[in-house]
């Protein structure tokens, strides 16, 4: 194991893949140096924490990079996190947030009948390659992938799921990718605590810097120094920004309010479904003293303690699950000389109007970002997946799950660009290759693509008038001829808006469609003569000879 060998400080096999991975813990490294040397302004990180007397080159350093290169909000950094994580993962209990839980979960890891969720978008990955190494290099990645993807344990069960929906709960995930001896493959993950890890930066004799991670620090037994390669960290939240930790911590107000207005109605309901008689005692000539003592021992004898479990849902009356459904007081009277007995209240709460409930019900559904409609139990059985019944609700939540996904996919992205870096350092050197890499994720979410469907096709009914747009013009014998006023590539970038990777996609599909027509054409020609040759050889066989 990494951390044991590092700490016995004896292994040459470590010494070789320590080695092999800060060269790949130095990509990157090298623009972010030349821009925090060549900068000259303070930025929002050190501003906040530089001005605190004197500080270590490799801290300040540290800070430099969170403005330029690190926007990631740590764990470490929020002493509160610990004591907050276990609120929000109790808080993440309750029904009500573990279906909201669950709706963006299911939207956004969506499993094939492989147990796949994702695959590798290599589109500008073929712009960057050279095209003779293009189906060598796109097989390769196919591969690393699935064997990433196994490595996981991703495809025996819902472990992908069940990390998104942690990411959704506590904001961070952290793993450390661990290597074989030589250092040339990723073999596995191990899940660490986000709390336990601190971001640094080390010096080389160089002179240059390389991204570490420290892991228990303040603990020396425990205390690890890991390269940036060798760790996969995520945060929901950006760094130097104030904002929520996680995305349930949203909802935490809105939900507490429903539950408050729940609870009360429980209560005034319970408080006045028991039959009450009021009995007023004549005490006579007592002093006024006895007759606090008689009221005060009254008192005690029908107080009533009334609990509510916010966890469970249950209800206690004096300790018991069960409570009286009448109840008498007795209440002194001085002056009096006959008792007198009438009935207290008994009118409960009306269970019937929920408009209260309703509107805190749909704060909190506001706060969650999913659609009402998927609240809407009693008309989910009617939803229209026609275009123009979409609501654009289901589009904000579209997007809002794409972003989610942005943060999710470094789980996937990172040991994918480790492992092709190894394999292929020119790659690894390649500034560009790294943002080339993609993940796609698969969708279930119709709304968005019948809506993209019909905006499409709108633009393509619009291109195509404009191209019946006609220009007079000669031709080469004098005649007037009429000819397209406008080019057809200025009509599909202006007006169906295709970026450029789908135009240079399109163009190389339809190239090699060509190169393979034209094969098969070929084939077909010499399978057709070849045909022709052993008809007249079998001809020639056939015919009697001269003899």
């Amino acid at each position: 194991m990494a951390g044991f060998i590092d700490r016995a400080g004896v292994n040459p096999i470590f010494g070789q893949l320590s080695k092999s991975l800060r060269r790949l813990a130095n990509l990157g490294m090298q623009y972010d140096d030349m821009v925090i040397r060549q900068s000259r302004a303070v930025g929002v990180t050190e501003a906040e924490f530089g001005n605190q007397g004197y500080l270590p080159e490799e801290f300040l350093y540290s800070l430099a990079l969170s403005d330029v290169g690190q926007k990631k909000f740590i764990a470490f950094f929020d002493k509160d996190y610990k004591s907050r994580r276990e609120y929000l993962r109790r808080f993440a209990m309750n029904p009500e947030i573990e279906f909201i839980l669950d709706t963006v979960a299911d939207e956004a890891v969506v499993f094939d009948s492989s147990n796949y969720f994702c695959q590798p978008d290599l589109t500008k990955v073929k712009e960057i390659i050279s095209p003779d190494n293009t189906k060598e290099i796109i097989d390769q990645i196919y591969t690393e992938f699935k064997k990433i993807y196994a490595h996981f344990n991703f495809n025996q069960g819902q472990d992908s799921w069940s990390y998104f929906r942690q990411l959704l709960i506590d904001g961070f995930l952290a793993f450390e990718i661990i290597f074989d001896p030589e250092g040339k493959n990723i073999i596995g993950f191990k899940e660490l605590d986000p709390i336990s890890l601190r971001p640094g930066v080390e010096k080389g004799g160089d002179g240059s810097y390389k991204k570490i991670w420290v892991q228990y620090e303040d603990i020396p037994s425990m205390k690890r120094v890991l390269l940036d390669s060798q760790v996969i960290y995520i945060s929901y939240a950006k760094g130097n920004f104030v904002s929520r930790v996680s995305y349930v911590e949203r909802m935490v107000r809105s939900f507490n309010l429903l539950r408050i207005m729940e609870n009360t109605r429980i209560i005034w309901n319970i408080m006045n479904s028991s039959f009450r008689l009021k009995m007023v005692i004549p005490i006579g000539t007592k002093s006024p003293q006895k007759a606090k003592e008689s009221l005060a021992e009254l008192m005690s004898m029908y107080k009533e303690d009334i609990s509510l479990n916010f966890d469970s849902g249950e209800l206690s009356v004096n300790g018991q699950p069960s409570m009286q459904f009448y109840k008498n007081y007795l209440f002194p009277s001085k002056n009096g000389e006959q008792p007198e007995i009438e009935t207290i209240g008994g009118d409960g709460y009306d269970l019937s109007d929920t408009d209260a409930l309703k509107y805190f019900k749909d704060k909190l559904i506001e706060d969650s970002k999913v659609p009402q409609s998927r609240f809407d139990k009693e008309n989910s059985g009617n939803v229209s997946f026609s275009a123009d019944a979409i609501d654009r609700e289901e589009i904000r939540f579209s997007r809002f799950v794409n972003r989610l996904r942005s943060i999710y996919q470094e789980i996937i992205l990172k040991p994918l660009f480790i492992q092709m870096g190894l394999l292929r350092p020119e790659l690894a050197e390649d500034e560009l290759f790294k943002s080339a890499l993609g993940i796609k994720f698969n969708k279930d979410n119709v709304f968005e693509e019948l809506k993209e469907m019909e905006i499409m096709s709108k633009r393509i009914e619009f291109a195509q008038n404009m191209m019946e747009i006609m220009d007079k013009r000669k031709d080469a014998t004098g005649m007037d001829v009429d000819v397209p006023y406008f080019v057809p590539q200025f009509v599909i970038e202006k007006y169906i808006k295709l970026d450029k990777a789908d135009v240079d996609e399109n163009k190389r599909l339809k190239k090699e469609k060509d190169i393979e027509e034209a094969a098969g054409y070929r084939d077909w020609e010499t399978d057709r003569k070849s045909t022709r040759l052993n008809s007249s050889h079998l001809k020639l066989s056939r015919m009697p000879s001269s003899a």
